[in-house]
């Protein structure tokens, strides 16, 4: 199997988001803009895929965080609406940096992880009906899983 079957590739990065529009909106949310809350920033910025906290915490060592401090700086991102977060089907959360306005779903490969994004949103619809019954903060995740061509063989 050649080699490059496997690399985690999003499509247009045109909406790359940036660590600095992060950090502004963690402002806005009153969040101090420490050391390592950058860094985690710059390690989702950097990457191809989203990242597993296994990930974000082995890429940051050098500033001391612990899992449980990764994990709780991602939940505090993903309230501020900084990061998307998108479940693998086992539940395990992995985590990307979001652009502005950019909410969009994902493929995943069940055996290998690989993750596409799908630049669509179906689930609109569901959220107004929800909203027309009287709910409020209504929100969504919805992932598709599979099994990529690299591993269907």
């Amino acid at each position: 199997m050649p080699s490059d079957q496997h690399q985690h590739h999003h499509g247009c990065h045109a909406h790359k988001p940036s660590v600095e529009a992060a950090v502004e909106r963690l402002r806005e949310h009153h969040h101090r803009i420490t050391g390592a809350r950058r860094a985690l920033l710059e390690l989702l910025a950097q990457s191809d895929k989203p990242l597993t906290v296994a990930e974000l915490h082995a890429g940051s060592r050098d500033h001391g965080m612990d899992l449980v401090t990764v994990y709780r700086n991602m939940e505090a991102f993903h309230a501020a609406g900084v990061v998307q977060r998108c479940p693998l089907e086992d539940g395990t959360p992995l985590f990307e940096l979001m652009g502005e306005n950019h909410h969009h779903h994902h493929i995943i490969c069940r055996v290998c992880h690989h993750v596409e994004k799908l630049d669509v949103c179906v689930a609109e619809a569901f959220e107004k009906l929800a909203t027309q019954r009287g709910f409020q903060d209504v929100t969504h995740t919805l992932e598709l899983y599979g099994t990529c061509p690299a591993c269907k063989g």
